[in-house]
Order: C-alpha cells, then sequence, then structure tokens
C-alpha cells in the first residue's frame, strides 16, 4: 500500500521539472547526438524531454509529465511526433498554451492528469507481477500434477 501512496507525491526533482528552462540544462551532461539533427536539445526540452542518460541508452530523455523514456533518436527524428507517437495520452501533449501561462485551474488538471497516468503505469506494472506470479502457480500446479 505504500507503493500506491507514491502515486500521488510529486517531489521536488519532479516539479522543477515541468520548467522547461530546467529540462534543458539537463542536456548540458554531453548530449552525445550531433547538433545538426532534428532532435536538438532546445526541441527535445520544448516537447517534455529531459535527459537522462544511462550505460545501454547514451541518448535516452524522459518525459518529466508521463515518464516515457525514449532513445536511439535518429537524425530526421521530431521529439514532438516521437513523444505522441510513443505516449499519446501524456498530460504535457494535450496542454495547449506554454504551461508557465496556465491558470490555477488549468495547473491542477495537469497534475490530476500526471496522477492518473501514474496510476494507470503503476496498476499495469502490479497486473504484469500478478500475471506473473499466477504463470508461475500454474507451472507449479502442472509439474506437481504431472508426478
Amino acid at each position: 500500500m505504500a507503493d500506491s501512496l507514491e502515486l500521488f507525491n510529486f517531489d521536488d526533482k519532479e516539479i522543477v521539472l515541468y520548467s522547461e528552462k530546467r529540462r534543458l540544462k539537463t542536456f548540458l551532461k554531453k548530449w552525445p547526438n550531433d547538433p545538426d539533427w532534428a532532435c536538438t536539445p532546445e526541441k527535445l526540452a520544448a516537447a517534455g524531454f529531459y535527459f537522462k542518460p544511462c550505460p545501454e541508452a547514451p541518448d535516452n530523455c524522459c518525459c518529466a509529465f508521463c515518464g516515457k523514456e525514449l532513445d536511439g533518436w535518429e537524425p530526421d527524428d521530431d521529439p514532438w511526433v516521437e513523444h505522441k507517437k510513443h505516449s499519446s495520452k501524456c498530460p504535457f501533449l494535450n496542454i495547449k498554451k506554454n504551461i508557465d501561462d496556465l491558470t490555477i485551474a488549468e495547473v491542477t488538471r495537469l497534475l490530476m492528469n500526471i496522477a492518473l497516468v501514474k496510476t494507470e503505469k503503476f496498476f499495469d506494472q502490479k497486473q504484469k507481477q500478478f500475471d506473473a506470479q499466477a504463470e508461475e502457480a500454474r507451472r507449479v500446479l502442472q509439474d506437481h500434477n504431472s508426478v
């Protein structure tokens, strides 16, 4: 149950990354792709991404709003198109104006939608865990019955 409470927590690091300027600063950590590519740090930050590299994905980016991670960027990739293609339910993609210009009601709605996305991911993860445990139980029962 403690895991479920984390769905509604917005830590300082997370909230700071709602700012496009802060997301852009993360790309100062040695963005590996060519500056002439379509997926520049500026375009990635504008599309909601911050730089989150890892050894197996040195160009990995994560959306600060939906948590979708994308890597393997190609020279002609458009960050907005890729974001929408891989995470069409992202609350950030549905904002029709600059985040700095949102009203209190719009910010509240955005935070509620972010919590909804987190909740869906949480339950998807729990469903996968349950399915894996059920499959293991079936295997054990089948092995037991075949003895």
